[in-house]
């Protein structure tokens, strides 16, 4: 194995780790007071900022990038269906604004 597929291997693994602590993370929360309409955007964040991290800390590489597939892993973690199902199939009422 050459070390080019290794450090790929090693990137889709960390992204996978980041979905996974992000889906417990959003379960945790789950558990909380929160309405469950804003766990997709509570997914979405929390995936954001673990990827920030993860790309600042363990590979000093492009935080921007790190963020944008803490992004993806949000989505993931969530389902884009969930999203999708609470704000756009299900807009919020005049009374719920």
């Amino acid at each position: 194995m050459d070390l080019i597929t290794f450090f790929n291997s090693l990137t889709a693994t960390v992204y996978g780790f980041i979905t996974l602590f992000t889906w417990v993370s959003v379960q945790a929360i789950k558990q909380t007071k929160i309405d469950n309409r804003w766990l997709p955007l509570v997914s979405i964040v929390v995936g954001t900022l673990v990827g920030f991290v993860s790309a600042s800390y363990i590979y000093s590489t492009d935080i921007w990038l790190g963020a944008a597939f803490g992004f993806i892993s949000g989505f993931a973690a969530t389902g884009l269906n969930e999203v999708l199902n609470h704000y756009a199939f299900n807009p919020m009422k005049e009374s719920e604004k």
